[in-house]
């Protein structure tokens, strides 16, 4: 089966989100108090899964606020047109680098139709550059900007934190390569 994506509202996918995202959390980033259940800014946002069937296999939730409000004004980026993709995960079992492309893709141009010029990824140096690596494979500009000790609090601390933007009116032309 092909892997879909879709901004979710299915409480049964969105819970198998939830769950994916509190194992691979834990496990992956060795936080073992993490809790990936629904939380207030899953409820403030937008989730777009990846899905097979109707089994969650990923995804990421978009938010129209950031949390580096202050880091955003030192860009000189209008607060507006900012969105914080924020609790990308992606089942191991399926996780490929086209699969992430493809949902990367796909997270940009649900966040254009939102309205948004921009958006920001607060992740480790590691992940920010492949996330640059994906966004320079669909043509669309993505910036590493600083590390951001501050920014990681609670079951967080300790983890490395870099502010990174996708400058999505960047993102008219996206083909998904096959």
């Amino acid at each position: 089966m092909p892997i879909e994506f879709e901004l979710c509202q299915d409480p049964k996918l969105l819970e198998q989100y939830y769950q994916l995202r509190e194992k691979c959390f834990r496990q992956e980033l060795k936080i073992p108090d993490f809790d990936g259940g629904e939380d207030e800014r899953d409820r403030e946002g937008q989730i777009l899964i990846a899905r097979i069937g109707d089994r969650c296999v990923g995804g990421a939730r978009i938010v129209p606020e950031s949390p580096a409000q202050y880091q955003v004004s030192d860009l000189s980026l209008p607060m507006e047109t900012c969105c914080m993709w924020e609790r990308f995960v992606f089942d191991p079992v399926v996780r490929t680098v086209q699969m992430i492309r493809d949902f990367c893709a796909e997270l940009i141009d649900a966040s254009r139709r939102f309205g948004y010029d921009y958006a920001l990824v607060l992740s480790s140096r590691k992940n920010a550059r492949f996330y640059r690596q994906c966004h320079t494979a669909l043509g669309v500009e993505f910036n590493i900007h600083c590390q951001m000790p501050d920014a990681a609090q609670g079951v967080f601390t300790g983890l490395e934190h870099y502010l990174s933007v996708s400058k999505l009116t960047q993102a008219n032309a996206i083909q998904i390569a096959a």
